[in-house]
This record gives C-alpha cells, sequence and structure tokens, in this order.
C-alpha cells in the first residue's frame, strides 16, 4: 500500500461515528465483535505503517475491529487531543494509544479513564493515567547498546553528529540519554553537535546538510530512528562521503535494513512497531475478555548489521505475529 492509499484508508475509518450513539450495556457483547481505537502519531513515518499492520493482524487474528486514528498534521498535539475526545464520545471497547506529547496527553487519557475506557499504552510510556499495560522497548538500553556497538567498530574515537527526534517525545529523551552515557564512557568520542530532526525525513535531512557544511570530517551519525537515518545516508551518497560515514538509526524499517544490506547504513535496532501493535492489540482484547495481562511488556534489545540483516529484510506485511506466550512471560504482573 502506498502512502496516498495509506492516509486515505486511514482518515476514512477515523471519520467514522457509528459508535456515538451506542449505549453503554451494548459495549463488547458476548458474539459482538469489540471495537479497538487505535492511535499512530502520523502517516508519513513508515514506523506508524508497521504499527497499522500489526494491529491489523491482531484484529483479524481475534476478531475484533480496529479503528485507526492519526492526526492530519504529524505529531500534532492539538489534533490527537481531539481526536482523543472524539472517540471518547463514541465509546470503543478499548483504546491502544500512544501520546504526540506524553505530558499534554495526561488529561484526555485521564477522561477516558474516567469514561470506563481500557487504555493500552504502547511504545511511549506515559504517567498519572491508568492503563491496563504498557507495550514497549527500553529506549535508553537500545540506544546505549546500539552506540556501544559503533564506538567499539571505531576503535572508541572519531567525531559523530547527533540527530535527535522530537525532543518532547519521550522515547527521544531516553534515547539521547542513552547516547549520553554511551559518550561518556568513550573518552575518545567527540560529540560535534546535535540537532533534532523530529523522526522526519526531510527536516532530518535539512538539518544534516547544513551539518555537512558546517563539519567536513564526521565520522558516524547517530540518528534517533531509521526514517532520519535513511535520509541522512542518502545524503552522505550524494555528497560523495558515503564511504566515510557510519550510520546508524532504530526501529528497523525496510528502508533501513535494506540500507544496511547495501551497505549503505551501519546498523539499527529492531524496534518493531508491527510487534509492539501486535501485542498491544491483544493487550486490549484479554483484558476485554477477562483474561491477564502484564502490566507491561517490554521487548528485547535485537541489533541489526551487514551480520544479521538477512533475517530482517522481511516486509511488515510479510512478518511473522509475535507470539504473545513468548513476550507476556517473566514480564510484570
Amino acid at each position: 500500500m502506498d502512502r496516498r492509499t495509506f492516509i486515505k484508508t486511514t482518515f476514512a475509518v477515523t471519520s467514522t461515528v457509528a459508535f456515538g450513539a451506542m449505549p453503554e450495556f451494548a459495549r463488547a457483547q458476548p458474539g459482538k465483535p469489540a471495537t479497538i481505537a487505535f492511535f499512530v502519531k502520523n502517516v508519513t513515518n513508515p514506523f506508524w505503517k508497521a504499527c497499522r499492520i500489526g494491529a491489523e493482524k491482531a484484529g483479524k487474528a481475534l476478531g475484533v475491529t480496529i479503528e485507526m486514528v492519526a492526526p492530519t498534521k504529524p505529531d500534532n498535539i492539538e489534533e490527537q487531543t481531539r481526536l482523543v475526545e472524539d472517540w471518547i464520545v463514541k465509546k470503543p471497547d478499548a483504546f491502544v494509544f500512544v501520546p504526540v506529547d506524553y505530558k499534554a496527553l495526561v488529561p484526555s487519557i485521564g477522561k477516558a479513564n474516567k469514561a470506563g475506557i481500557p487504555v493500552v499504552g504502547y511504545n511511549n510510556r506515559m504517567t498519572d493515567v491508568d492503563l491496563v499495560t504498557y507495550v514497549g522497548s527500553d529506549d535508553e538500553v537500545m540506544e546505549y547498546k546500539l552506540c556501544k556497538y559503533l564506538f567499539d567498530s571505531m576503535g572508541g574515537k572519531g567525531k559523530v553528529v547527533h540527530v535527535d527526534g522530537v525532543p518532547a517525545a519521550s522515547t527521544a529523551q531516553s534515547r539521547k540519554k542513552g547516547f549520553e552515557q554511551a559518550v561518556k564512557e568513550t573518552p575518545g568520542i567527540e560529540v560535534l553537535t546535535s540537532q533534532p530532526g523530529n523522526y522526519r525525513r526531510l527536516p532530518a535531512v535539512q538539518v544534516f546538510e547544513n551539518l555537512m557544511q558546517r563539519f567536513p570530517e564526521i565520522d558516524a551519525v547517530v540518528s534517533a530512528n531509521d526514517d532520519m537515518a535513511v535520509g541522512i545516508a542518502e545524503s552522505l551518497a550524494a555528497a560523495g562521503r558515503g564511504g566515510k560515514t557510519k550510520v546508524i538509526g532504530i526501529d528497523g524499517i525496510p528502508d533501513a535494513t535494506a540500507a544496511i544490506a547495501a551497505g549503505k547504513m551501519f546498523a539499527t535496532a529492531d524496534f518493531s512497531g508491527h510487534d509492539q501493535a501486535y501485542l498491544a492489540v491483544t493487550a486490549a482484547v484479554r483484558k476485554l475478555r477477562g483474561q491477564p495481562v502484564p502490566k507491561e511488556i517490554i521487548l528485547p534489545v535485537v541489533i541489526v548489521t551487514k551480520d544479521n540483516v538477512n533475517n530482517f529484510l522481511k516486509t511488515p506485511e510479510e512478518r511473522d505475529p509475535p507470539d504473545w506466550n513468548k513476550y507476556a512471560s517473566n514480564q510484570k504482573t
């Protein structure tokens, strides 16, 4: 599915108002498919497409209806706030939610809590709200391990540029902490600068092209996600500097794994929006069915390099669903 079709499909379903007048007792009736409002931050980043696909697979496997909800403006706080409040009125059986801003959306999710709508969080942690569970990764540990792998490959020395995500996003804040810890432990690494790319390819490319003019020598780029990393790798190649600079990202999107296979990117971490979304929807359905759900599900850190990239070249459509029992076992209950 191309981006235009994805956008058209996504916003067609978000405009549905079929559940607006549904009485409380009609929700989640036996034999009647439950409806889950599944939120993403935008429809421009391939990571959120992977989340959508994972959610839809889980919905199909479990016999529930998935309604996709996304702001038309990427990562827009005001629009996501309105969408949450609209969907509270529609009274779906559950929310699977990722906040554009983990603090700004607390009041809105608090309203969902008061309305009795179970909320499963994924991808970005939230506090001061009532969540059934949280599904995600330890972003700080993931970035730390990925950067240590990069710095070790550089012999522990070199000039590095850091391209941050959305500064208000909890993932970006945690990943930056992991980066800074790895730098602190590697005295030979010189950080030339840290600039936000807002988790999007075009802004990151614009930022990095200016940085290439400022810094004629860059040994590595630590990008907070793959969408930015792919654009940065393409910019380096276009400038004739592709073979001189190692680029890492996070997410494991198809463009990034293809770039690693082609030698254009050095490494990424498999953040797997597909798996997070599938597990989050499964958790919501289990809650509705009165089945046990752990307090959180944290996916392990998996670094993708040229040595193992062949195992990660499948598209989200081609990926196998994650095993609930595998990931839910040994988690906090």
